[in-house]
Parts: C-alpha cells; structure tokens; sequence
C-alpha cells in the first residue's frame, strides 16, 4: 500500500524485453522459473513449529553414511580432500595418494573401483596407473583410505577452496619419494568453476565444444 510503482509489471517487462525466446537463457529466465513476491519474516509461532518438527522427526540414521560395513562414517561427505595409502603384498613398499572430490567420496571411491578393475580406464588417474603396475607385476594391492580434509565448498568467487587445499596437501608431500601425484597436477586447471559460470550454461542451441572447454586451435 505504500508502494506507487508497480515494481512487479516493471520486472516482468525487463524479464520478456532481456531474456526473449530466442535467448539461450530463457529456460532460466522466464515468467514459469522466477516469481515475484514480498519478502516476509516468519512468526514466532511459525519458527517454533518448524523447530519442533525437525526435532521430532529426527531418526538414528547417520546421514553421513549408508553403508552396511559402517567404518569412518563419512562416505557421503563431499567437498573433501581424501588420501589413498597403497601397500602390497611382496614387499610391503608403501605409496599414497592425494585426491579430491565436489561430490560424495562414496561415489568418487566407486570411480576408483572401476578404474582398477578395467583396463581401459588405467590411465585415468596416477593411482590407477600404479594399481595396474602392481598387478602386472603379480602383486595383490592393499589399500587403505582415509580423508584429510572438508571444506566448505567448491567455488568460491574467482578461486575453488576445493583444488587449493587438494594443491596445498600435495605441496607438503611434494619431497616424499612414496607420493604418487605428480609436480604438473600444481599447475593444473580448475575443473569446477565452469560447470557454476552463467557463461557455460548448456542449451540446445549452444556449442557443446565451448561448454566443455575445447577451442578452435584443439
């Protein structure tokens, strides 16, 4: 009642005049995605009831882990920095690694599975490669995970809080002769702040070879 102008005609107005059908952001902003609304504060009543529900509702079950053979209890914690100690069953000689994932561990440590079980994904990663030099050399890998680290998100802004504790972990490690990542993985790109860039935004009528970040020149 205090307001004269019609903010929302005004908004809705810049909506269809920026973001027409022709835009490859229309499927983001349109008059069925963003709605327009007064900002209120909930009640007291209303705060207590949600407390009290959320109390009430709670379980027993560990929401950081699902699995049947509970050990650290952590295997849907994401945005971690995790390690992967090797041994073997010859010589005892112990490697590790230092890795990271955005999503769950419980997810990343099914992707590592695979990579040791398949021979085409050997080279998908450094531990991988040294899994499957173990094996050619008839020795049976032990290994033991552990995780170093938790942030509290990936992107932030103009740098990824994830790659540079990943970054920082290895640069402690860098001179021990048992690490496995190699110097060039220091050096290497950042490979979360596209997919959270506007930029990037996949559409039907975008170059899928810009939003996955290949040039002309590749």
């Amino acid at each position: 009642m205090n307001v004269k102008t019609n903010v929302g005609k005004i908004f809705f107005k810049l909506l269809d005049k920026y973001f027409p059908k022709t835009n490859r952001f229309h499927k983001i902003f349109n008059r069925n995605n963003v709605k327009l609304s007064y900002s209120c504060v909930k009640n007291i009543g209303s705060i207590m009831s949600s407390h009290n529900k959320l109390k009430l509702s709670q379980t027993n079950i560990d929401p950081s882990c699902n699995c049947r053979m509970k050990q650290e209890n952590k295997c849907l914690s994401n945005n971690i920095i995790y390690k992967a100690e090797v041994t073997n069953n010859l010589n005892q000689e112990e490697k590790f690694y230092i890795g990271l994932t955005a999503n769950s561990f419980k997810d990343r440590l099914n992707k590592h599975k695979t990579s040791f079980k398949h021979r085409r994904y050997e080279n998908q990663t450094e531990l991988s490669k040294y899994i499957w030099k173990l094996k050619d050399e008839n020795k049976v890998p032990t290994i033991k995970w552990s995780i170093l680290k938790k942030t509290g998100g990936s992107v932030s802004k103009s740098y990824c809080k994830l790659c540079l504790m990943e970054k920082l972990f290895i640069i402690k490690s860098i001179d021990n002769v048992n690490i496995l990542n190699r110097r060039k993985k220091l050096i290497s790109k950042c490979r979360h702040i596209n997919k959270n860039i506007l930029h990037y935004y996949k559409s039907d009528s975008y170059d899928w070879k810009l939003y996955l970040g290949f040039h002309e020149s590749t």
